[in-house]
Formats: structure tokens, C-alpha cells, sequence
């Protein structure tokens, strides 16, 4: 695939970009629609990822992310305060959250200063993470090996050794465990570097990417990296993560996967699960993991006599009773009563507390300056209980305060 342009077009969700002020040829304009379409299949999203406008122009869903066809890339950020330089930080550091790839504010620092588009960041942050990881070496196992040597190395394989060497002493079928690297989990970081190498622009990526991929000199390309059988258990802890963000790139890649079929990349992300992922690993790291279940699948909303029906998943629980629901959505400060408040949200959240037995109840939105300061903004109590019922914010440009910000808020 041909490098991206040195400078991607910049985009919020949700927004328009003009094709008068940005001049991008017709081929291009359908290639990118056409890559954004096959990601909205993929992210199972009923909003539109791009679509083209009459203006004319390209709209961005609720979606945040980049597009890369040759010859153009379109980074897509969210509607949050501050600087694009700010915004992309914020980004990267919910993703780096979400995904649980350690990162701290310096190095997000740094690697912003120096990348200042989207994909060259993401990059660096995957690079980086998988050098630190692999400096103990990478992963590996026990591979069992068939080899005919002249001494006796593990165990005889006695059928085979009657079968070709019966009449030479100096020949014995050997049958031994080796340990390789060659593993599926390596292959599958393997591809993703050599795809990265293809795609990075900046020489710093560019060097680290190259001094990776000597690591995997012993490691055999793979065709299907995500059909790679990858067994994840104690032995590879270190590259969980990292192994995530790996299929998140090999997902986007898209070289020629059907007939017709355009080259390209993409990195998407539905906004409002990237903020429900990012608020629920922030209040694990606040107030920890053990009291934290995300997307808990335990009761339904009806009940025969065999099974439940209409599970019922709220995003967060806290300590078994608070529910925390997130809501990427604007609240609306004209709505003095209610800040624009959906009915249906709010029936939701009541389903949730009858099945889940709920003590508290918390609808978490992303904060913007007319709401005052962050926090709890309204807080009801449930007809014919003391449950409390929480409008509150949390402000996401403010990354680093996060954890907590949410720790305080649920007490």
C-alpha cells in the first residue's frame, strides 16, 4: 500500500468536510466511502461511518478513529474542550485506557510533540509497548520435533525407526520437544509490525518498527494472521494487551479481501463504546479491578421457568449495587430540569436497578464547559424508593484526572 499523505484532513465526529476547501479527487472520495462502509459492517454500527454530502462534502458519524486510502487520510476525532494538539492527546490516551496499553502523560507527551497525526501516534504507542515487552524475549513453547540423528536426542520413534533405519545403527528416529518462538501469538505480532512498516511515515516509528521486526527474524510469516490459533494464559501475560491492539490494526488492513476491492486502512472506534470502555477501566484503576464488573450479563429483565429472556447488560457496577451507565451524548443545559435527559435511558437504568438490586444508579456523560463543573449535575431518587438516580459528567480533556475524578464520584 502507498504511504499516506504527510498530513491527514482533520475531522470531528459528527462534523462536515468541505470538498471545496479540500480538493479530493473522485477515486479517492470512493475509495474512502467505500472502506468507511465495510468498518460500519465491522463496528456494527447503525449510523453511517462517512457519508458524502451535497455541499459537497464528507460527514463523519459517530465515530472517531482514522481513513487511509493512497494519495489521502482522514483523522476523525471527538467533540471535546480544547486544541486539535489536546483533543488527539485525549484520544489517544482513552484508547491507550480502554485497551489497558500502560502509558503515562510524559510519554503521551512526547510521542504528540513529535507525531502530530493520529495514526503516527498509535503506532508509536503499540511500537514502544511491544520493544518494552519483547527486551525479556518474546513469547514461547514446547514445539514436538521429528528429526533423524545420529544420537539419541528426547525419545526413539520406534515405527518409523523399523521403517527407514532398520539396518543402520548410525540413524536413529528422534522424537523431542524443542522450545521455538514460532508461536501463533508471534506470528500475529510479527504480521502486525510488517503491516505497520508499510504505513508509518515518521523515522523515529520508522526505527523502532525496523529494530522489532529483527526480533521476529525466527518467527515464520503468517498469510491469516487472524486465524492464528493466539492462547493467551499466564505464560504470555505481558502481551495480552499489546496482542489486542494487534488484531485492532489487522482488522483495519484492507488489501484486496474481496474482488474489487480497494487497499486501504482504517482505525475505528464507535464513540460511545470507547467512552464506556475507557470510564470502566478508569474507575478499575481507581477504586480496583475486584469491584469492578463491566458489561455484567448475570440477570434478565423476564424469567420462565428454564431460562431468562432480554438480558439485561448495564456498562458498570460498583461494589455490586451502583450502576453506572455511560452515554456519550451532549447534555443539554437549556433543559434546565432534565439537561436533555432521554425517557428511554432513564427506563433503563430502572430496569437495572430492579434486576440488579441496585443502591445507586449513575448516568455518566462526557462534560463541556455550560454545565458548570464536573461532577454530579442532578440527583433524583427513584418513585417508592431511597435508590438515588444521578445525572452527573466527567471531564475527559482532563485525561490524567480521570480515575480520580470517578473515584470521588462514586465515593
Amino acid at each position: 500500500m502507498a504511504h499516506p499523505p504527510m498530513q491527514p484532513l482533520e475531522l470531528l465526529e459528527w462534523e462536515e468536510l468541505s470538498l471545496k476547501e479540500n480538493p479530493i479527487d473522485e477515486s479517492s472520495v470512493k475509495k474512502l466511502l467505500s472502506l468507511a462502509d465495510r468498518h460500519k459492517q465491522r463496528l456494527k454500527s447503525a449510523e453511517q461511518v462517512l457519508t458524502k454530502t451535497t455541499t459537497p462534502g464528507l460527514k463523519a458519524g459517530p465515530v472517531v478513529g482514522f481513513l487511509s486510502v493512497p494519495g489521502v487520510s482522514i483523522e476523525i476525532l471527538p467533540k471535546i474542550s480544547g486544541e486539535t494538539y489536546d483533543v488527539r492527546q485525549a484520544l489517544v490516551h482513552m484508547i491507550a485506557t480502554a485497551f489497558q496499553l500502560p502509558i503515562s502523560t510524559s510519554d503521551l507527551a512526547a510521542m504528540s510533540a513529535q507525531h502530530r497525526d493520529l495514526l503516527e501516534i498509535l503506532i508509536g504507542v503499540f511500537a514502544n509497548r511491544l520493544r518494552e515487552a519483547s527486551r525479556r524475549g518474546l513469547p514461547h513453547r514446547y514445539r514436538q520435533r521429528e528429526e533423524d540423528l545420529p544420537l539419541l536426542r528426547g525419545k526413539l520413534n520406534s515405527s518409523r525407526q523399523m521403517l527407514l533405519h532398520v539396518t543402520r545403527a548410525d540413524r536413529l528416529a528422534c522424537q523431542f520437544d524443542e522450545l521455538s518462538v514460532d508461536t501463533p501469538l508471534n506470528r500475529v505480532l510479527k504480521a502486525t509490525v510488517k503491516l505497520l512498516q508499510n504505513l508509518v511515515r515518521r523515522s523515529s516509528n520508522e526505527r523502532l518498527l525496523n529494530e522489532l521486526s529483527a526480533r521476529f527474524d525466527l518467527v515464520s510469516d503468517s498469510f491469516r494472521p487472524l486465524q492464528e490459533p493466539v492462547r493467551l494464559d499466564r505464560t504470555n501475560t505481558l502481551f495480552h494487551h499489546i496482542y489486542q491492539f494487534a488484531r485492532l490494526f489487522l482488522t483495519g488492513n484492507w488489501q484486496n479481501t474481496t474482488a474489487g476491492s480497494m487497499p486501504g486502512i482504517a482505525l475505528l472506534f464507535k464513540m460511545n463504546d470507547l467512552f464506556e470502555l475507557f470510564v470502566g477501566q478508569s474507575i478499575k484503576r481507581a477504586i480496583g479491578a475486584n469491584f469492578v464488573t463491566l458489561q455484567c450479563r448475570s440477570e434478565f429483565a423476564l424469567q420462565d421457568r428454564r431460562e431468562g429472556i432480554f438480558n439485561l447488560r448495564p456498562d458498570i457496577i460498583v461494589n455490586g449495587h451502583i450502576v453506572v451507565d455511560t452515554k456519550w451524548k451532549v447534555l443539554s443545559k437549556e433543559d434546565d430540569r432534565l439537561l436533555g435527559v432521554s425517557q428511554s435511558d432513564v427506563y433503563q437504568m430502572l430496569a437495572y436497578s430492579q434486576a440488579y438490586d441496585a443502591t445507586r444508579l449513575v448516568l455518566l456523560y462526557p462534560w463541556h464547559e455550560k454545565l458548570g463543573e464536573p461532577g454530579i449535575h442532578r440527583r433524583w431518587t427513584v418513585s417508592g424508593t431511597d435508590v438515588p438516580f444521578e445525572i452527573a459528567s466527567v471531564d475527559v480533556s482532563k485525561y490524567a484526572d480521570v480515575p480520580h475524578a470517578l473515584g470521588e464520584l462514586l465515593g
